[in-house]
C-alpha cells in the first residue's frame, strides 16, 4: 500500500480549514505557537475537542499505528497532567469527546488504545473539572469530512479534465529530447518482449514520452488554475516516488506489466486524494508521473536473462 505522506504543519493547515468549514464561528482553534496547544488542537462549544496529527514515519503499518498511540498518550496525559491549565483553555466547557484527526489508520489495536486511554483518564482521582462524565476518545479521518474535503480540493460542478494540446514528437527529437529519449529506450530495453520486438519498443517509448510531456502541461495548468487539487496531486506523487526505486529495484524481472500495475495503483489514490480530477485525468498524470520517474531516477535495471 502506498501511503500519503504529510508533515505536520501540512495536515495541521489542512484539518484546520475543514473544521472551519463546517463549524465556522462554534469552533475555537488553539495556536501552538506560544508555549504548544497543551494536547488540543482545537474545540468546539458543545464539549468536542480535536488534535491533529500526521505521523511522519507512517511507512508501514506498524511504524503508522505505534506513532498514533503514542501521540494519543502523550496529549492526553497534558491535559490531565495541568488540569488548571486546561480548564483555563476551555472556560466553562468540559470534554465528553477528545478526537485525534490523521490521514488514515488501518488497525483495530489503534481503537483498542482509544478505549484504553479512555479508561485511564476517566478513572483518575480527583476527577479533573474539565471531564465530562460520558468522556470518549475517538479516532478518524478526512472521510469524515467528505462534502468538506470535496469543497476544498476543488471538486466543480463536472470533474474536471485538462485538455492540452498532444505534444509534439519534435520535442524528443531536439538534443534534450534525444537524451530522454536514448534514457527511456535503456531501461525499457531490459524487459525482454519489447527488446525482442524493436518496433514495439519504440512505440512503447514514444508514448511515455508522449504522456511525460503532455502531462507537463497538465501538472502547470493545474498549478496555476486549481491551487489546492495540485497541492493534493503533488503529495501524493511525492509519496510515490520517494519508495518506488525501492520497490522496483528488488523485483527479479520489472515489465510493461509491473508499470501499468504502479500507475492503475496510483491513479486510484489519486482519485481518492482529489476526487475533483476526472478519471480521465488521474490516468493521465499518473502516466506523467511514472514516465518521469522512468526518465530521471538512477536506477539501472537488471536485465533479464
Amino acid at each position: 500500500m502506498i501511503r500519503e505522506q504529510w508533515s505536520g504543519s501540512e495536515w495541521e493547515k489542512y484539518c484546520r480549514r475543514l473544521l472551519s468549514m463546517r463549524y465556522d464561528s462554534n469552533i475555537q482553534f488553539i495556536p501552538a505557537r506560544d508555549g504548544g496547544d497543551g494536547g488540543l488542537e482545537a474545540f468546539r462549544f458543545d464539549g468536542v475537542g480535536y488534535q491533529c496529527y500526521a505521523p511522519e514515519d507512517a511507512y508501514s503499518l506498524e511504524s503508522q499505528t505505534t506513532s498514533q498511540k503514542r501521540k494519543m498518550t502523550k496529549d492526553l496525559k497534558r491535559l490531565c497532567d495541568d488540569v488548571e491549565g486546561t480548564c483555563r483553555l476551555l472556560g466553562d466547557v468540559q470534554l465528553h469527546t477528545w478526537i485525534l484527526m490523521t490521514p488514515e489508520f488501518d488497525s483495530r489495536s489503534l481503537i483498542e488504545h482509544a478505549q484504553k486511554k479512555k479508561r485511564d483518564v476517566t478513572v483518575i482521582v480527583p476527577r479533573p473539572k474539565w471531564l465530562a462524565d460520558d468522556f470518549k476518545v475517538l479516532v478518524i479521518t478526512d472521510e469524515e469530512f467528505a462534502s468538506e474535503r470535496t469543497r476544498l480540493l476543488g471538486q466543480i460542478e463536472t470533474e474536471l479534465h485538462l485538455d492540452v494540446p498532444d505534444p509534439d514528437e519534435s520535442l524528443w527529437a531536439s538534443s534534450e529530447g534525444n537524451e530522454i529519449a536514448n534514457r527511456v529506450t535503456t531501461k525499457l530495453s531490459v524487459v525482454p518482449s519489447l527488446a525482442a520486438d524493436p518496433e514495439w519498443l519504440s512505440e512503447y517509448r514514444d508514448e511515455m514520452l508522449r504522456v511525460y510531456f503532455r502531462g507537463q502541461a497538465q501538472m502547470e495548468r493545474l498549478k496555476v488554475e486549481y491551487p489546492p487539487l495540485h497541492a493534493a496531486v503533488e503529495r501524493r506523487l511525492k509519496s510515490v516516488v520517494s519508495t518506488l526505486t525501492m520497490t522496483v529495484s528488488g523485483m527479479e524481472r520489472p515489465g510493461t506489466e509491473v508499470i501499468e500495475t504502479l500507475v492503475r495503483r496510483l491513479a486510484e489514490d489519486l482519485k481518492k486524494d482529489a476526487p475533483g480530477l476526472a478519471r480521465v485525468l488521474c490516468d493521465e498524470i499518473a502516466w506523467h508521473a511514472v514516465s518521469s520517474w522512468l526518465i530521471r531516477c538512477p536506477l539501472r535495471f537488471r536485465r533479464a536473462a
